[in-house]
């Protein structure tokens, strides 16, 4: 184990990066769970309150993003690698952004209705959130982490779903869709929406790399 890690382990860093952390992943899962009830919803009106309620979320991602860079500039002795932290930081933003993606693009599209396989999508990046804030609330040493070695897996499993859900739906879509121009919105909604399982995908791997250089 390299000098620096162990010193990390030594020295209480839980004061700035893991709080901060924390705070990335319960914003992640309050990001889902409103996209979760913006795709369930058909009234206008209340789907422009939950794209707001996602913008905010957004912004507070970036502003999470923007203090755990800070710190890391900051810090000469970290809990776990550097460019870990970074590489952390980044794709918990990115969730957070295609989240925000789609709501933007729900917004514009104003589909009246939306297919089933979206509301299975969006539930099922609401479960990888999950997965991902409960492996980040047990991070702060190497037990914590080896304990989440199956929410990793489950995560890879979730976006294999997705993705079989994705490819049948873009198949059936080119097919049966006869009206062009919803045709398109629903696939770049539906192109969004698997963005944002394939960074929960990316999370999965920065947690794996983790327990790996730790083991």
């Amino acid at each position: 184990m390299k000098l620096d890690r162990i010193f990390g382990f030594l020295v209480p860093k839980d004061k700035k990066f893991f709080p901060l952390f924390i705070q990335a992943g319960e914003n992640l899962v309050v990001a889902s769970e409103l996209l979760v009830k913006l795709i369930r919803e058909n009234d206008m009106q209340k789907r422009e309150e939950f794209i707001v309620a996602i913008k905010k979320a957004e912004k507070n991602g970036d502003n999470i993003t923007r203090d755990l860079m800070d710190e890391l500039n900051s810090t000469f002795i970290t809990p776990f690698d550097r460019e870990d932290i970074h590489e952390l930081a980044s794709t918990l933003d990115s969730v957070v952004d295609f989240i925000h993606s789609t709501s933007k693009r729900i917004h514009f599209y104003k589909l009246h209705t939306f297919p089933p396989e979206f509301v299975t999508i969006a539930d099922l990046i609401h479960d990888a959130n999950k997965e991902i804030l409960n492996v980040i609330r047990d991070m702060k040493d190497v037990a914590g982490l080896a304990r989440h070695k199956d929410s990793c897996i489950r995560i890879s499993e979730i976006e294999n779903e997705v993705d079989d859900i994705y490819q049948a739906f873009l198949a059936d879509l080119f097919e049966n869709e006869t009206n062009a121009i919803d045709l398109i919105k629903k696939r770049d909604i539906l192109a969004s929406l698997e963005k944002a399982i394939d960074k929960c995908d990316d999370v999965g791997d920065v947690f794996s790399g983790i327990m790996i250089k730790m083991s």
